[in-house]
C-alpha cells in the first residue's frame, strides 16, 4: 500500500512533464497587420462549432488567421470544440502577436495553433 502512495504522485508528475510546450511562436507579422489579423482570428474562433467534437488536423482558419487543431501524429483524439475555442482565444489573449500554440490537455502532444498566414 505504501508503494502505491509513492508510485502514483511520481506517475502524475511524469505525466505533467510530458505535456505540450505552449508557446508565443509563429510567423512574422508587422504590428500594422495585427488590427487584420484580429478581426480574421475573431471570424476564424466563430467557425468552431462549440457543441462539436473535432480530431487532428481540423482547421477553421479565416483571411489571413490560420487556426488548426493538431495532434503531431498522436492520432484523432478527439476534442470539444469549446476546447479549441477556449485555448485559441488564450493565444489572442496572452500572445502579443497574437500567433502561438497552446495544448488542450486531451494529449501530451495535442493543440491548437494560431498564426499569420499571407
Amino acid at each position: 500500500m505504501q508503494l502505491w502512495a509513492y508510485l502514483l504522485p511520481v506517475a502524475t508528475i511524469g505525466q505533467v512533464a510530458m505535456a505540450y510546450s505552449s508557446n508565443c511562436e509563429g510567423s512574422f507579422v508587422l504590428d500594422t497587420d495585427l488590427v487584420s489579423i484580429d478581426k480574421d482570428c475573431a471570424k476564424a474562433i466563430s467557425n468552431i462549432d462549440t457543441s462539436a467534437t473535432y480530431n487532428d488536423g481540423s482547421q477553421f482558419s479565416e483571411g489571413h488567421c490560420y487556426l488548426v487543431y493538431a495532434t503531431n501524429g498522436s492520432g484523432d483524439q478527439p476534442v470539444s470544440g469549446q476546447t479549441i475555442h477556449d485555448v485559441a482565444q488564450s493565444i489572442l489573449d496572452g500572445c502579443a502577436k497574437k500567433h502561438g500554440s497552446y495544448g488542450t490537455g486531451n494529449c501530451d502532444a495535442c493543440h491548437v495553433t494560431v498564426n499569420y498566414r499571407s
